[in-house]
């Protein structure tokens, strides 16, 4: 094995009923108690979707996950990380500190510790 596996590490994941356009991959924050949103460029996110199925989405609020980014590719560690209004993560100043543990420049995605 080249890299340690962290799939799956923490990971607490809930069920919300879908909003629009949301697919698996994508960061989300909550429209109200029950349903997934795609947050507003910079704007914090607290979930990523990982299955999204009819009307439920399935979400990882908590632990290892993998999520899409745009712009600029951010780095091993510690990153200041917000939504970017498409679904994916951007690295921005108006962002939280999240740990990113891989990053694929090639697919613009990362893997992330929430």
């Amino acid at each position: 094995m080249d890299k340690p596996v962290l799939y799956g590490f923490d990971t607490k994941e809930v069920t919300l009923l879908t909003g629009k356009n949301i697919e698996a991959g994508m960061a989300l924050t909550l429209e109200n108690s029950s349903k997934g949103k795609i947050p507003a460029a910079d704007e914090h996110f607290c979930c990523v979707c990982t299955v999204e199925r009819d009307i439920y989405l399935s979400v990882v609020l908590r632990g290892h996950t993998s999520v899409k980014y745009s712009g600029a590719d951010p780095v091993i560690g510690y990153n200041k990380l917000a939504a970017d209004g498409n679904g994916y993560v951007k690295v921005s100043d108006a962002g939280r500190l999240i740990l990113v543990t891989d990053v694929d420049t090639v697919n613009k995605k990362i893997d992330i510790i929430l």
